[in-house]
């Protein structure tokens, strides 16, 4: 039993010098929610937990003091104490990582700012992400009779683009529309073979919590797509996969769910192979059938005409003929009718 005690001490006392941020995120499934709640609140405000109190960071996290007690330990701490000396560890990290965001941008480099906010998006949703849950969400949206995809605000681009891309993969998905009626009503016709997924970010609409609450009574399996362990959402779906969507502005950042989406639809592909390849080649022949090209009443596209190429091997560039074409020398749509030739009787 000593030797264990030993090792185990050895072991918490080196990873006392790993990132926070990565600790919290490998314990976060077997936290309370409670617990979640901390651990939300030291993710988003790292930089403040050095100086605050047990009883401060229990009021701001919304959680009592001997939870927090409880978290620091639940992690793999002694104490509060142990863990604010992990936090400025981690800090020191953070400040030291090529790939952190800076802040403010500088003045007239938005863009580069803006990027970087979103690679470091990315890069905390990679490690966030359970492999195992992302897999299992993957085959739960495939085995699906009809996966049903919700969002307000942005989130309901996001919704658009997971009901596009899993239709692209074979999969039978649509997107539940506010426009006509409203999206619990559109449950009605669901059955328990069905997935619902949702997409909950803040301010965290309460219309998507109870689309989560009324698929479950339904019998439906349910995933929700969030930025926190602690998100309502969570609770309510059967699984969920967290992002990380910080933005610059008031709008959350969208970079790291779409390239999830993208992650899973390649998932599914990967295991899938036959039954996207088929999906594939049916769409392409129906863009080919109503593409331009493809309607009959329209010439096809010209060949193209390529510059001369001279004995030293350059292009022979040649000045466009810029004089107005006479009527009745334009070229004619099909649809048109041509114009008549001037009279030459008066």
């Amino acid at each position: 039993m000593k030797k264990v005690a030993s090792i185990f001490a050895m072991q918490t006392a080196d990873a006392a010098y790993e990132p926070l941020r990565d600790r919290l995120l490998s314990h976060v499934n077997a936290l309370s929610r409670q617990q979640r709640l901390i651990a939300d609140y030291l993710l988003d405000h790292l930089q403040e937990v050095p100086f605050l109190s047990v009883p401060q960071l229990a009021e701001r996290a919304g959680a009592s003091e001997a939870t927090v007690v409880r978290f620091c330990r639940s992690i793999g701490f002694k104490g509060f104490s142990d863990m604010k000396m992990a936090v400025v560890e981690s800090l020191r990290e953070e400040l030291r990582s090529p790939g952190s965001p800076a802040g403010e941008p500088a003045a007239g480099d938005v863009l580069t700012a803006v990027a970087e906010l979103e690679h470091h998006n990315i890069n905390r949703t990679l490690e966030s992400i359970d492999r195992r849950t992302f897999r299992q969400v993957a085959g739960m949206l495939h085995d699906a009779d009809h996966v049903f995809t919700f969002g307000l605000g942005i989130s309901a681009q996001l919704a658009e683009l997971a009901s596009y891309l899993m239709t692209e993969h074979g999969l039978r998905a649509n997107r539940l529309s506010t426009h006509f009626t409203s999206p619990r009503e559109q449950l009605v016709t669901m059955r328990p073979g069905d997935v619902l997924l949702v997409f909950s970010f803040p301010p965290y609409s309460r219309q998507t919590l109870e689309m989560l609450e009324e698929a479950r009574e339904r019998g439906m399996r349910t995933v929700a797509i969030t930025d926190r362990a602690a998100a309502p959402a969570v609770a309510l779906a059967h699984k969920a996969l967290r992002v990380s969507s910080h933005g610059m502005t008031f709008t959350n950042a969208t970079s790291s769910t779409t390239v999830l989406l993208n992650a899973l639809a390649v998932e599914i592909a990967s295991h899938h192979r036959d039954d996207t390849v088929d999906a594939l080649s049916r769409i392409n022949r129906i863009l080919s059938e109503g593409s331009l090209q493809g309607r009959t009443r329209l010439s096809p596209a010209p060949s193209p005409v390529w510059p001369a190429v001279s004995a030293a091997g350059s292009h022979d560039r040649q000045e466009p003929d810029m004089t107005p074409l006479k009527p009745e020398d334009r070229p004619v749509h099909p649809t048109e009718t041509a114009p008549r030739a001037a009279s030459s009787g008066r």
